[in-house]
């Protein structure tokens, strides 16, 4: 399945603001990233309740943690079918928009500071 290149739409920077409204409108979130360090807009995708379709990076593939549609890096056809079958099924999209935003609260300073904190202390 192909999406329209007309319902793409490739991004530049973007301040916060701006930021919060384009995941607000957003049907999915792509992340065909090749490498990844951590994936933070990945984050900021999930915890938005947004949809996402990401590469099998292994830095995503364990941020998402079964949250996300995961597909073979620098496989487009593979990346396509993910965003199409995101866009054609609600239920799919309701479903990871849900799952990727529990996962993202996993995630939150306070958590991360009680996780630093067991680390020190244990």
């Amino acid at each position: 399945a192909e999406v329209a290149p007309e319902r793409l739409h490739k991004l530049g920077r973007l301040s916060d603001a701006d930021l919060a409204a384009v995941l607000d409108g957003a049907a999915a979130f792509a992340a065909p990233s090749r490498s990844e360090g951590f994936g933070l807009p990945v984050l900021e995708a999930m915890a938005a309740a947004v949809p996402v379709v990401c590469s099998d990076a292994p830095a995503l593939v364990e941020l998402v943690a079964g949250a996300a549609i995961v597909v073979p890096r620098q496989d487009p056809v593979a990346l396509a079918d993910a965003l199409a079958q995101v866009l054609q099924d609600r239920a799919l999209a309701t479903d990871l928009a849900l799952r990727g935003q529990q996962r993202s609260s996993a995630f939150s300073w306070p958590e991360a500071a009680n996780r630093l904190w067991d680390l020190h202390a244990g």
